[in-house]
C-alpha cells in the first residue's frame, strides 16, 4: 500500500467543548468502482499517529469492499435484484412508464427468471427465454407479448445493475440475440372519412345542447377534431391554457390513466396549437355556460372539461359515451385516438406540410408522423399530378 500520508489531507487540530484536543482530517480513499466518483471519508483521533492508523484502516476497508464505500448487499436471486433495481429508479420515470415497467417485470420477467440464483442465470438460459417470447408472438400464440424486445432491454438493464453492484462479474444478457418480428399486414388506422365526419357533425348539431352533458360532449369532440390533441391533453386543459382572443391552445400537461396531471409525453409535446374561428366561438359559448352551471353547484371551475363532481372527467365513462354517440350517428366506431387520426388525415389531405403537422400533433420525430399517417400521404400522392398541372398552368 502506498504511504498513507499521500491520502491524508489537511490535518486539523480541533478543541472539543470539554477542552480536549483531537486531530481531524479528510482521507482520500480512491475512485469508487460503483459511482465512478472520488471517495473520501473523515477521520478523527487523539494523536496524529492514531489518525494515520485510522486512515490506513479506512483505506484497507475501502479496498477489501471492492473499492467502494457502498455497503454490499445480500442479494441472491433475480427477483431480489429486480426489486432492488426498480426501487432505485422507479421515481425517475413518469407514472405511465412506471406502471408499464412494473407490469413487464411482474407479468414477464419474474415468471421467467425470478427464482434463479444470480450466478446460475447464464446467457444460454436468457437466450432460450427470449427465443420463446419471440416464437410465441410470431406464431400468434394467445397471451404472447408483442414487445419482447423491450423485455430483453429491461432484463439487460436489471442485470447490468447487478454488475455495477458487484453481484456478478459480467452481464449475461449482453450477448443475447433478439429474433426479428414476423412481418405482419399493415394495420389500418381507424378514422372517420369525409362522409362519416360530415355525418357525425350533422348528428352533433341535432343534439339538445340545452342539456349540459350534451354540450359537454359536443365541445369535447369538436375540440379534439379541431386540434388533433390526445384525449389526456384536452382533459388536462385549464382555461388559462386557452387564449380565446388570439386563437390558440397551449399544451403543457396531460392527464394520465389514474387521472393525475403529468408533463407532456415528450419535449415536443409542449406546443401552442392555433384554432379556427368556429372553435373559438364554440369555446367562448361553452365557457359562459360552464360558469353558470358552476354557480348552480356553488363552484368556480378552472378546468375546461370538469364534471363539477370531480376535477377531471373519467376517461372510461367518456369512452362509453363516445361509442354511444358514434352508434347513434350511424358511423364507424373510432376511439378518441381515432379522432386525432381524423384530424391529421384532414390536415394532410388539405395540404399541410408534414413538418407543421408534426409540431401540431406533438410528435418528437417526423418519421412517426409520416409512418403513422401513410394512408393520408398515399391519398395526397394520387393528387400530386393535378398539383403539378396547376403549377405549370400558373406559369402562364
Amino acid at each position: 500500500m502506498p504511504a498513507v500520508e499521500r491520502f491524508i489531507m489537511n490535518i486539523k487540530e480541533v478543541i472539543k467543548k470539554d477542552g480536549t484536543k483531537v486531530y481531524r482530517s479528510n482521507v482520500y480513499l480512491g475512485v469508487d468502482s460503483i459511482t465512478g466518483k472520488k471517495a473520501r471519508t473523515s477521520v478523527t483521533a487523539r494523536t496524529k499517529k492514531e489518525l494515520k492508523q485510522k486512515a490506513k484502516q479506512a483505506i484497507t476497508a475501502f479496498i477489501n469492499n471492492g473499492y467502494t464505500t457502498k455497503t454490499k448487499t445480500n442479494i441472491r436471486t433475480y427477483k431480489e435484484l429486480a426489486y432492488l433495481w426498480w426501487d432505485s429508479c422507479k421515481n425517475t420515470v413518469k407514472i405511465n412508464t412506471r406502471k408499464a415497467v412494473e407490469g413487464q417485470i411482474r407479468v414477464h420477467l419474474l415468471p421467467a427468471f425470478g427464482d434463479y440464483k444470480l450466478e446460475k442465470l447464464t446467457t444460454p438460459i436468457i437466450q432460450q427465454q427470449v427465443n420463446k417470447w419471440a416464437n410465441d408472438y410470431n406464431k400468434g400464440k394467445k397471451g404472447s407479448y408483442k414487445h419482447y424486445n423491450q423485455l430483453h432491454a429491461l432484463n439487460k438493464r436489471i442485470l447490468q445493475y447487478a454488475v455495477i453492484m458487484q453481484l456478478i462479474p459480467f452481464n449475461p444478457a449482453r450477448e443475447v440475440i433478439v429474433p426479428r418480428k414476423k412481418q405482419t399486414e399493415e394495420v389500418k388506422i381507424k378514422f372517420l372519412d369525409k362522409q362519416e365526419l360530415k355525418q357525425f357533425y350533422d348528428y352533433l348539431d341535432t343534439l339538445d345542447k340545452s342539456k349540459y352533458y350534451n354540450l359537454f360532449d359536443v365541445v369535447l369532440y369538436k375540440t379534439l377534431l379541431a386540434t388533433g390533441c390526445r384525449i389526456g391533453e384536452v382533459l388536462a386543459l385549464e382555461w388559462s391554457d386557452i387564449d380565446l382572443d388570439n386563437g390558440y391552445i397551449s399544451i403543457n400537461k396531460t392527464l394520465n390513466r389514474d387521472d393525475e396531471v403529468n408533463c407532456p409525453k415528450s419535449k415536443a409535446g409542449y406546443r401552442d396549437i392555433s384554432i379556427d374561428k368556429a372553435t373559438i366561438l364554440m369555446l367562448k359559448h361553452y365557457k359562459n355556460r360552464q360558469t353558470i352551471q358552476a354557480w348552480q353547484h356553488k363552484r368556480t371551475e378552472t378546468v375546461v372539461f370538469s364534471t363539477f363532481v370531480n376535477k377531471y372527467a373519467s376517461q372510461p365513462a367518456l369512452r362509453r359515451r363516445l361509442e354511444r354517440h358514434l352508434k347513434n350517428a350511424g358511423v364507424s366506431y373510432v376511439s378518441f385516438h381515432g379522432l386525432r387520426h381524423t384530424h391529421a388525415t384532414i390536415m394532410l389531405n388539405a395540404g399541410i406540410q408534414p413538418k407543421d403537422l408534426q409540431y401540431r400533433l406533438g410528435h418528437s420525430d417526423i418519421s412517426m408522423t409520416l409512418n403513422t399517417y401513410v394512408h393520408a400521404t398515399k391519398e395526397g400522392a394520387k393528387n400530386s399530378a393535378s398539383f403539378f398541372e396547376s403549377a405549370i398552368n400558373s406559369l402562364g
